[in-house]
């Protein structure tokens, strides 16, 4: 239970037992955050990073180089999964394996090395939603906001640990100890990475249809070998 503090009630002397004293209670308390799922985010020192990385995303899409979404539904654009070999993607690249790096230490992984498996970009209508997935065959996987238009869609993530709601109580409020969605906004420049098996999706938005959500999303892998007794790999 969390120490909530509160106003101390005076004890009033009894005529029978003038040395009453308080009732016993729980002291030295802490609270221990087991088995946390983090979310790492910072933003792009270099904002102009975004604006040369959605000139070559527009290169491409003229190109007819990735997919497009069916005529019937809102506009969106995929490109191809390999950006990460494209030199105008180097400056993006760069940040995105320093800061992975970072990461996969405070994990404390070991590994020979890491690296981008896939990195692929979303350019969309603002207001369009993505359901809720997930990234298979890597480690940690992340987006960097290339373009935001105002009240575009947010991206949600949701708790992997939903079997553990076999009982769900009625909650006065949310927050971080009850709460089974976050939801971040999205803003031009940001970049977010997570542990791959979080879900995640793109809310609905009320942006002006005119202009488009772009998104660069990647993941991340190690190269190595992975020495635990019945369960060696060789990941290189």
């Amino acid at each position: 239970m969390l120490d909530v503090p509160h106003a101390a009630k005076p004890i009033t002397p009894s005529h029978h037992n003038a040395s009453a004293t308080a009732p016993a209670e729980l002291t030295g308390k802490q609270v221990f955050k087991l088995f946390p799922t983090p979310m790492f985010t910072g933003m792009l020192s270099d904002i102009t990073i975004c604006d040369r990385v959605e000139k070559k995303l527009r290169e491409l899409q003229r190109a007819g180089r990735g997919s497009v979404a069916a005529r019937d539904t809102m506009r969106a654009y995929m490109s191809p999964d390999d950006l990460q070999n494209l030199p105008e993607m180097a400056e993006l690249v760069d940040v995105i394996m320093r800061e992975s790096a970072q990461i996969l230490d405070i994990y404390a992984i070991k590994r020979d090395s890491h690296y981008i498996t896939n990195m692929w970009a979303n350019i969309a209508h603002p207001n369009r939603r993505h359901s809720m997935h997930m990234h298979p065959n890597c480690l940690f996987s992340g987006l960097v906001y290339i373009k935001t238009p105002k009240h575009c869609g947010p991206t949600v993530f949701a708790s992997p640990r939903q079997l553990a709601k076999n009982l769900e109580p009625t909650y006065l409020a949310k927050n971080e100890f009850n709460a089974d969605v976050f939801v971040m906004p999205p803003e031009k420049g940001r970049m977010l990475l997570w542990p791959s098996h979080v879900p995640h999706a793109v809310e609905e938005g009320k942006a002006d249809e005119n202009e488009d959500r772009i998104v660069v999303a990647f993941n991340i892998m190690i190269r190595g070998r992975v020495e635990i007794s019945t369960a060696r790999l060789d990941l290189s």
